[in-house]
């Protein structure tokens, strides 16, 4: 696949994407730089012509065309984009443009369990902070962050102020800047990058994000971050810490300048996109940002037709919809290709809608944009009402959830809140179970979701028929599994004193203490819950069984309930040095509700 499979439509919600970021956050977003000869321009406004084309490439055909991946010459991205009907200009667009600056590095020590540092990055860095939540706190800085974040999620970290006048912290405090690069560390390794958007003091958004430590101090000193790499592998930090003469472990927020960065950059993971706009260059227009309960009201307010025999809704949307979220689940391009949205929409639409239905896929393709979470991109405003199949497939335009939706989407609470709206709406009468597995989230069925080389029934199902008779046969295989950090797994046991949590049985193996780290939100797609203690539990195997299989939960009083009919087994013991996130209990007692669902 190369340039020449870009459709128009693809180009088309390329740039509208890039009108709703800002340029310099699209070009960030995806991995390309400054258009330095070749400019598209559309209804009076110039876009980078290669970033478009890479992007418009992934609408079309589903793969991004990454900037060091082709030529945006004359003859190439030019001459295809012409080719579609696009003006291009030949010039130096890069002239006059903003000056890079070399980032600094600031090596940010996270925090461990006393001090809420999991828990803290976990809801202001990884998941962010709405900035609606925090709006009151944040005074003259409310309108900043909106431009920041278009999404309407900030993501922040903060520092306590500091008595002394001259040490590592105050130095960093004093001379970090925005563009300068921020190292997560924690137990000995970085585990994650960012860019610094902006700084600023603030005692009351810090209460309110983080609260106060033990010496009632706040996080004051600010950071807003763009989007955040998280290493797949957390790099050891000792090699780096003494490249950059800082004494390990690394104990205070330290700052080390570019030319000590550079140094020590190929002992870190090769840098992918830092999303994020740049402070200096102007955003587009601020469009109207939805909230997850925004999105959760209109995926509850389709406005469905009757069926054929108009004995219920009929399913199309509803199942378009429950194929969009599961594309968010699996990481693939929120937009798709008429031809990809007919050739995989059409046999959902042929098993599960009302008996007596017509498959039609055109119909949720075009009529989702009146959802307001859904978006077509390659037909014109005179078509009609319902686009036929012919012109679409001469076409070939792109649909799929809105930027905003699918962004919501990509936090794992709102996704599986948005399949539970869906499935208790519109599909009661269906085997959900089934549908679930056909549209690829299977692993909403456990708690623990659907590790790295799970294999599906069929593929279990093989296995088993194999060798039956004589020595059992084998076969070679390659995975991928997650890697469990063995240590807070221990941590969680001993604070318990390897006592279930839920009815405090103690077992013995062998002469030694046993029990089971259970993780709360799962690892497995497409739960992706964080290994950490606050996402913990210590309990016996038989009720870490139950609840993996969703038989059990723990109610926002803390009583452990049964999924089927709600009676109480007991309270979950807690430990003063184990806190658990709230919101790891709230998304396990949602993926209840969608078991009592999809049992029925």
């Amino acid at each position: 696949m190369g340039l020449g499979d870009i459709t128009r439509a693809g180009v088309l919600a390329a740039v509208d994407e890039c009108q709703r970021l800002g340029r310099e956050t699209f070009r960030r977003r995806y991995g390309f730089g400054r258009a330095t000869t070749y400019e598209l321009v559309l209804d009076g406004h110039g876009y980078d012509s290669k970033a478009i084309a890479g992007v418009a490439h992934l609408y079309s055909t589903g793969d991004l065309l990454s900037a060091d991946g082709f030529s945006g010459g004359a003859r190439t991205v030019a001459h295809r984009l012409r080719v579609l009907g696009f003006t291009v200009t030949d010039g130096d667009a890069a002239t006059g443009g903003p000056q890079q600056v070399v980032p600094q590095v600031v090596l940010q020590p996270r925090g461990g369990t006393r001090d809420r540092g999991p828990q803290n990055f976990a809801k202001s860095v990884r998941q962010g902070i709405r900035i609606a939540d925090i709006r009151d706190a944040l005074g003259e800085q409310a309108d900043a962050l909106t431009a920041l974040y278009p999404d309407g999620i900030a993501r922040l970290w903060g520092s306590t102020p500091t008595t002394q006048v001259n040490n590592e912290k105050v130095r960093a405090l004093r001379d970090r800047r925005v563009g300068d690069d921020v190292l997560f560390y924690a137990e000995n390794h970085f585990f994650a990058r960012a860019r610094i958007l902006r700084l600023f003091n603030s005692p009351p958004v810090a209460r309110e994000v983080w609260g106060t430590d033990e010496a009632n101090a706040t996080w004051e000193h600010i950071m807003a971050l763009g989007e955040v790499e998280e290493f797949s592998t957390p790099v050891l930090a000792a090699p780096i810490l003494r490249r950059l003469n800082v004494r390990a472990p690394l104990r205070s927020l330290t700052l080390r300048p570019a030319e000590d960065y550079r140094h020590v950059g190929h002992l870190l993971p090769e840098k992918s996109h830092l999303a994020g706009p740049h402070p200096s260059t102007p955003l587009a227009a601020p469009y109207p940002q939805p909230t997850a309960t925004d999105l959760l009201d209109r995926i509850g307010s389709l406005d469905t037709h009757g069926g054929s025999r108009n004995d219920g809704p009929s399913r199309h949307q509803p199942l378009a919809l429950l194929w969009a979220i599961s594309r968010v689940a699996a990481g693939k391009p929120r937009l798709a290709p008429w031809s990809t949205f007919r050739a995989e929409i059409s046999p959902l639409l042929s098993e599960f809608e009302l008996p007596g239905s017509e498959v039609t896929p055109e119909y949720p393709f075009w009529h989702l944009q009146g959802s307001g979470l859904w978006e077509v991109h390659g037909i014109g405003p005179d078509a009609d009402p319902i686009p036929q199949e012919g012109v679409l497939a001469a076409t070939q335009p792109v649909a799929g959830l809105t930027h905003a939706s699918a962004e919501l989407l990509q936090t794992p609470l709102t996704r599986l809140k948005a399949v539970v709206k869906l499935c208790s709406t519109y599909l009661d009468g269906v085997d959900q179970r089934e549908l679930l597995n056909r549209v690829g989230l299977a692993g909403y069925t456990t708690a623990d979701g659907l590790l790295d080389g799970d294999e599906d029934e069929g593929g279990r199902e093989a296995a088993d028929a194999e060798g039956t008779t004589g020595p059992t046969a084998r076969r070679e295989s390659t995975s991928s599994r997650l890697v469990r950090n063995a240590a807070i797994a221990t941590q969680v046991k001993e604070l318990h004193g390897h006592a279930c949590q839920v009815c405090e049985t103690r077992l013995q193996y062998k002469r030694k203490p046993y029990s089971e780290a259970a993780h709360i939100r799962g690892l497995g797609s497409p739960h992706d819950g964080p290994d950490e203690l606050p996402n913990l539990l210590c309990l016996c195997p038989n009720h870490h069984v139950l609840f993996d299989g969703l038989e059990i939960y723990i109610d926002v009083d803390g009583i452990v309930k049964r999924t089927h009919g709600g009676d109480p087994v007991g309270s979950l013991r807690r430990h003063a040095d184990h806190q658990i996130d709230e919101t790891y209990l709230q998304y396990h007692r949602t993926l209840c509700e969608l078991n009592m669902l999809t049992r029925k």
